[in-house]
């Protein structure tokens, strides 16, 4: 006869462990210590099998045999409901240790073989700044939309609304990585467009060429250490990025091809980069190579952990000639793109010259020695245009 609330509470324990039964194979099983479980009872594969579902009255009796119904099904459908609840709990206990930090720091490390050691460590800081303390103890599978938005908009409000996209982007790679790992089903922070307000783009200071003769002539009469001057020279006469530059080794220069070989570690877009070397440039590094020659890096500094010089060199000295807020490292880069499309020189050749990211990625892949020759006679060209410049004043 089916059990009835009434009848279970009125079951009191004896010496002995004995069961009371329900219907379909559910039972209630009382110990001698007054205990009431619910069991059922079934057969696999023609062996007699045991389900526990639950404590009395923490499950009642209509959520047993509703747990009862769920286990049939299983069973029905060829699956083992024991061992399926064995599954179900160990997949539990993963989700709770696979939270969100847990899952970053993985992704962290992972990148940490692709990225500058700089940006890596930005990466880590603002997650520990921006994302932990809000979701970083959360299960990844249990993350909703609402928690990565929250999560994008204290950082603007906290930082910066670049900062803000930057986490947003950061934290959809991190759900990416754990998606294609079967560590959740889906990427909360895979569309959230429209969650910041669109920010206009910040261009680099950068003079009009009419004041590059100025700049030149300010330069050649700058009163800082040789090193400083020879950056800026170089910068000008390679406009490559001023981190590329500072971070230039010996090694890296075919003095026979007059090449300057960028690794792709020290590249933005993580590609090798061949810079041809003018005369000017060339005689800069002979009159350098004296000095750093023994070094390993051309633009050496003992007193930097780096062990060349920093990335505000350029920007201190630019200052000191006056021209604070109006030109930047950056600017040289920005500066010899426009004179040389105003002269008429392929756009291809410019850009590729510059290390810009092809939109094609398979053909930019085999593509870093393209217009080489013209790319020679193009930086040539404008370091002898830099001479003349210089002449002007």
């Amino acid at each position: 006869m089916p059990l009835t609330e009434l009848t279970i509470k009125a079951l009191k324990p004896k010496e002995k462990l004995y069961r009371i039964a329900d219907s379909g194979g559910l039972c209630l099983e009382v110990t001698p210590a007054g205990g009431k479980l619910w069991r059922w009872r079934y057969y696999y594969n023609g062996k007699p099998q045991m389900l526990a579902l639950g404590r009395y009255p923490l499950v009642s009796l209509a959520e047993a045999r509703d747990k009862r119904d769920e286990a049939r099904k299983q069973q029905q459908i060829g699956k083992h409901p024991t061992r399926e609840k064995k599954a179900e709990k160990l997949r539990r206990i993963a989700e709770g240790e696979n939270t969100f930090e847990r899952v970053a720091q993985q992704w962290l490390a992972v990148k940490g073989k692709e990225l500058k050691d700089k940006y890596h460590k930005q990466c880590r800081t603002r997650l520990q700044q921006y994302v932990f303390p809000l979701i970083g103890a959360l299960p990844i599978t249990e993350i909703t939309i609402p928690d990565v938005v929250r999560v994008v908009e204290k950082t603007g409000q906290r930082g910066t609304i670049e900062t803000a996209k930057r986490v947003k982007q950061m934290t959809s790679q991190i759900f990416r990585y754990a998606a294609q790992r079967g560590l959740c089903l889906h990427n909360p922070a895979s569309d959230l467009r429209d969650i910041l307000p669109t920010v206009r783009e910040k261009h680099h200071a950068c003079i009009h060429p009419k004041e590059l003769p100025a700049l030149m002539k300010a330069i050649q009469a700058y009163s800082g250490d040789h090193l400083t001057i020879a950056v800026m020279k170089l910068l000008a006469l390679t406009f490559v990025r001023t981190g590329e530059l500072i971070g230039a080794k010996w090694s890296e220069i075919n003095w026979k091809s007059a090449e300057w070989h960028i690794p792709a570690e020290r590249m933005k877009m993580k590609r090798p980069h061949v810079v041809p070397l003018s005369r000017q440039a060339i005689t800069i590094l002979n009159v350098l190579q004296p000095v750093t020659g023994h070094r390993d890096h051309i633009f050496h500094s003992g007193a930097s952990k780096s062990k060349h010089i920093s990335n505000g060199v350029v920007l201190m000295a630019l200052r000191r000639m006056g021209y604070q807020n109006r030109m930047t490292g950056h600017g040289f880069r920005s500066l010899a793109s426009t004179i040389l499309n105003e002269k008429g020189y392929p756009p291809d050749v410019i850009e590729r010259q510059l290390a810009h990211e092809d939109s094609d990625k398979i053909r930019s892949a085999y593509n870093r020695a393209d217009y080489l020759l013209e790319r020679k006679k193009m930086m040539q060209d404008y370091a002898d245009l830099l001479d003349k410049a210089l002449q002007q004043i």
